[in-house]
């Protein structure tokens, strides 16, 4: 996953597939925890410990580069930024997307509104929301006027300022020449200077005082004079190789010792082992390693007083020691008491040897270029290629295959070669010298017919393949460790440990080793390894763009490839076929059933599928213990507890049967675990959904006829008293409801229902009653009209179709659900706070509603009703592909707005559905029982009668 093949990736920078174990401990997946694939390209959240969005990929805040990000996480998001003067954290509060806490200075992106500046180093974050101030901007790019950062001249700077073309540093093989890059070679720098492949700047030769003209030497690394300003000076050449201007008396004094000579005739200052002459110049010749000398008179040779490190004096000449000998007083090496610079003295009784530093076999150390002996061995330096750590002595780690760390220069030794051990070596992706180029891993001055410039290769020839700047042949090592055959400068038959990339041409890599997880790109494809893998299959190219990963078949050591092969990973439970990350089992053996508890993973047996989990037989990936409440899986949301449905029985989903959930009610069908119970039913005290009496459409409790709490519509509530809240269900506008009212005037309809709007005189209506007007006026719900209705309603109440009805209490709460003054604040149809207004009316069977009177569109519906398309219809009705039920007064529209409604109670003839009871004449047992005791009562009655009939009648 990455959002392009150019840009950084989702996990820790790094681009992996969503199935790699990386991506899976990170908790990475798509909006809202949406399950993401391997050609996804972002993260949308991250859910792993410590982890953070950022940018699209998910960071670990205490891993690299994380870390430097953010300091403190909490539920996947960023809470507190690093500080840095590279990064910002966001002023906006709350957050307009997610991952947008911390913004880079060069993420131009941002939020969409609060954002950093395009190619920006350095910024000044906004105070609200908007863009950062850029203070600097990134290598290659200037700040202009209008605080942007445009790019330099790519032809000719490598950084710049205030103008493309005012240069402050220049491409490698180039020379900064005041704002100007010139190549550095002739006289490109200008008279009186020299190119310093030190600084690849053009210094001038005054670095040396006095001295006018110079050029710069390789091996000493450093500019060497030739001509002086003085025509009374001359140029003295040290031993180590560096030179000045100096007067003839700094030269050399005759009858005095000095490291000079003066060759008068010619006008130079020699070293005393110059032994450089001509025809003209006899009598002025230096000697062989001498150190120092002096000269008797002038026209005379010097005679040498000491001779340099190695050499021994004798008979007027200077004569080498013993192999690597420093200093010595005969060639016998018993006379050595010190080595030349890079090698210790070793005494073995009386032998005497000396050891090169690195030599391991005989007690030096690897890579160390400078060290000594006096008691014990110490190293003190390291040789270019080797990485320096400690003090006294040091320790030498192997960075670089070449010897002088392909020129020295910084981030050049970088092209990873795996061995046949799984070992990485490093050699040269680029060579500090720009005339030489890393042919094999090594920067060497022949090119083999492959084409490179600057210290780097771009194509190479047949028999050799481009990897990481250099070319390398098939037939010698390193190249024949990563690739056996090579045809047209592409690598056509990679080893074992390395995959051929798809599409690339002879000016591309065409190689990279399976366990390499950095990857490198080809146009806008981008191909990675997998992290500690020894074998692997090729990925087939992404189309049109983006990443692919290699496939592990065998990974290094004791870890085993991911099921996807997306990653290795150590995978040690038992009975595990293959794990998704470190100890989390993926795929148990087909005996098995993998068991997700929290984090941890473990293969059961079948029957070991319970406590809140249920066996799901699998075709692929392997069987597993589903949790109750996977309703994804067949499970049933917030179901704890449930067992398997019997084949016969199962559907598409769910699977199983809840038996008990973990916050909601069970619904008497026990297939969903239910926020509130349907119609018609009440929650016991195990949270189970029970059916109240079929003439209730709530209850209290029980299923008692008289603790119903709600009626379903052309039914009202007969409380047991005023103040209960529970009593029978009746139908509308008999009973207490018809009592003194106005003839004709039952036209009140609420909640489907309807009561008295009207009552005869001294009556007023209250909560759909004619109560006596004396006895329910102010404080008590009604201020009465002469007329038998209601002119305003007090405290809780509120007015509605002439009446007073309480607000929150049956039959009101149809309306509304709290009332302050007399007037309803809070309307059950809109949920709408209203002012003194009336609530709006739904249509027939609905009971919340929005929309404009007459094209209202129904959210829910009252019992005994359910939703189709923008309407509440019957339970028992047919409509828009939805099939009712017959007698069925509380039920629940099918999923997908098409089949048969879920019924939960029928009224006729007095039915539980869900009751096992139950017959298939659809008669419940009590019913049954009913029948059959008046059936005895009936056969009973015959019987006495014919007894009478014959036997009383008889003696009559």
């Amino acid at each position: 996953m990455c959002p392009s093949a150019a840009q950084s990736g989702p996990i820790g920078g790094l681009c992996r597939p969503a199935s790699s174990p990386q991506a899976i401990v990170a908790g990475c997946a798509g909006k809202n925890g949406a399950a993401l694939t391997d050609s996804s390209t972002a993260c949308g959240m991250c859910s792993g410990s410590g982890f953070f969005l950022f940018r699209g990929g998910c960071y670990s805040q205490t891993g690299t580069p994380g870390s430097s990000i953010c300091t403190a996480v909490s539920n996947g998001e960023c809470t507190t930024c690093a500080t840095a003067n590279w990064l910002f954290t966001n002023p906006t509060n709350p957050l307009t997307n997610p991952g947008t806490k911390c913004i880079l200075c060069s993420d131009a992106t941002g939020d969409g509104t609060t954002k950093g500046v395009a190619n920006c180093n350095t910024c000044q974050a906004p105070n609200n929301a908007g863009p950062a101030t850029c203070s600097a901007c990134q290598d290659g790019y200037y700040k202009d006027s209008n605080g942007a950062c445009t790019q330099c001249n790519t032809n000719s700077c490598l950084t710049c300022e205030t103008s493309a073309t005012q240069c402050t540093s220049c491409p490698e093989g180039k020379y900064l020449n005041g704002n100007t890059c010139v190549d550095g070679t002739s006289n490109s720098c200008g008279a009186n200077s020299y190119a310093d492949k030190r600084t690849w700047t053009c210094k001038a030769c005054s670095e040396i005082a006095g001295c006018t003209e110079c050029a710069y030497n390789d091996n000493l690394g450093g500019p060497v004079c030739s001509t002086c300003s003085s025509p009374n000076n001359l140029v003295k050449t040290a031993i180590d190789g560096t030179t000045t201007c100096v007067a003839e008396a700094q030269c050399a004094a005759l009858n005095t010792d000095g490291t000079h000579f003066l060759n008068q005739a010619k006008n130079k200052c020699l070293l005393c082992s110059d032994i450089t002459t001509d025809a003209s110049d006899n009598g002025n010749t230096g000697v062989a390693n001498c150190k120092t000398c002096q000269k008797a008179a002038d026209g005379t040779n010097p005679t040498c007083s000491e001779c340099l490190d190695g050499y021994f004096s004798a008979s007027g000449a200077c004569t080498k020691c013993a192999a690597n000998c420093a200093t010595c007083t005969s060639a016998d090496m018993s006379t050595c008491t010190v080595c030349l610079p890079g090698y210790f003295l070793k005494t073995d009784g009386s032998n005497k040897e000396c050891v090169p530093c690195d030599n391991v076999d005989k007690g030096g150390r690897e890579g160390c270029s400078t060290c000594s002996n006096t008691n014990a061995f110490k190293c003190t330096k390291c040789k270019p290629n080797y990485q320096q750590s400690g003090s006294s002595p040091v320790t030498c780690t192997k960075t670089c295959e070449d010897p002088t760390a392909c020129g020295g220069t910084a981030g050049s030794c970088k092209a990873a070669v795996l061995d046949d051990k799984g070992v990485f070596h490093y050699y040269c992706s680029l060579c500090g010298d720009p005339t030489t180029f890393p042919i094999n891993g090594l920067c060497t001055k022949d090119n083999n017919g492959n084409t490179c410039k600057d210290g780097v290769c771009t194509q190479c020839a047949d028999g050799y393949f481009l990897y990481m700047g250099g070319c390398y042949n098939t037939q010698t090592t390193p190249g024949s460790l990563m690739c056996t055959v090579a045809a047209g400068g592409i690598c056509t038959t990679p080893t074992g440990q390395y995959f051929k990339i798809p599409g690339a041409t002879d000016k591309q890599q065409s190689v990279l080793a399976c366990e390499n997880p950095v990857g490198t790109a080809v146009g806008e494809r981008a191909y990675v390894g997998v992290e500690d893998c020894k074998t692997c299959e090729a990925p087939t190219a992404p189309s049109p763009a983006g990443m692919a990963a290699a496939k592990c078949t065998a990974c290094d050591g004791s870890k085993k490839p991911t099921g996807s092969g997306y990653g290795c990973v150590t995978c040690d439970t038992s009975n595990c076929k293959s794990c998704v990350a470190d100890g989390v089992c993926g795929e148990c053996t087909d005996s098995h059933y993998l068991k997700t508890e929290g984090s941890t993973t473990s293969c059961v047996r079948k029957e070991a599928c319970t406590g809140g989990y249920f066996p799901k037989d699998e075709s692929t990936g392997g069987n597993k213990c589903v949790q109750c409440s996977s309703a994804s899986d067949g499970g049933i949301t917030d179901c704890s507890e449930c067992s398997l449905l019997p084949s016969a029985s199962r559907s598409s989903t769910p699977l199983v049967t809840c038996t008990k959930c973990s916050s909601g009610n069970l619904s008497p069908l026990k297939n969903e675990c239910m926020q509130n119970c349907p119609a018609g039913m009440y929650a016991d005290s195990n949270r189970v959904c029970l059916a109240c009496h079929t003439s209730c459409a709530s209850c209290k409790d029980n299923n008692a006829e008289s603790s119903c709490t709600a009626c379903y519509p052309g039914h009202v509530l007969n409380r047991t008293t005023d103040s209960s809240p529970i009593g029978t269900c009746i139908p509308e506008c008999t009973g207490r409801y018809a009592e003194n009212c106005a003839d004709g005037q039952c036209t009140a309809v609420l909640g489907g229902s309807k009561y008295c709007s009207k009552c005869k005189s001294g009556y007023v209506p209250v909560d759909g009653i004619c109560v006596s007007a004396g006895t329910r006026a102010p404080p008590t719900g009604c201020t009465p009209n002469n007329d038998g209705t209601c002119s305003a309603c007090t405290d809780t109440y509120f007015k509605e179709s002439g009446g007073c009805y309480k607000a929150g209490a049956f039959p009101g709460n149809a309306i509304c659900t709290t009332a302050t003054g007399g007037s309803c604040t809070m309307c059950v149809s809109s949920g709408q706070n209203l002012q003194g207004q009336s609530c709006p009316t739904c249509p027939v069977g609905c009971s919340k509603c929005s929309g404009n009177s007459g094209s209202e569109t129904c959210s829910e519906c009252l019992a005994g009703y359910y939703k189709s398309g923008t309407s509440c219809v019957k339970c028992d009705k047919n409509s828009n592909g939805i099939t009712g039920v017959p007698n069925c007064v509380s039920c629940k529209e099918p999923s997908g707005a098409s089949g048969t409604v879920t019924c939960y109670v029928t009224q006729t003839p007095t039915v539980d559905p869900t009751d096992p009871s139950v017959n298939k004449g659809g008669l419940s047992t009590g019913a049954i029982a009913g029948i059959s005791v008046a059936a005895v009562v009936v056969v009973g009655g015959l019987v006495g009668f014919l007894c009478w009939w014959f036997v009383c009648r008889g003696k009559a």
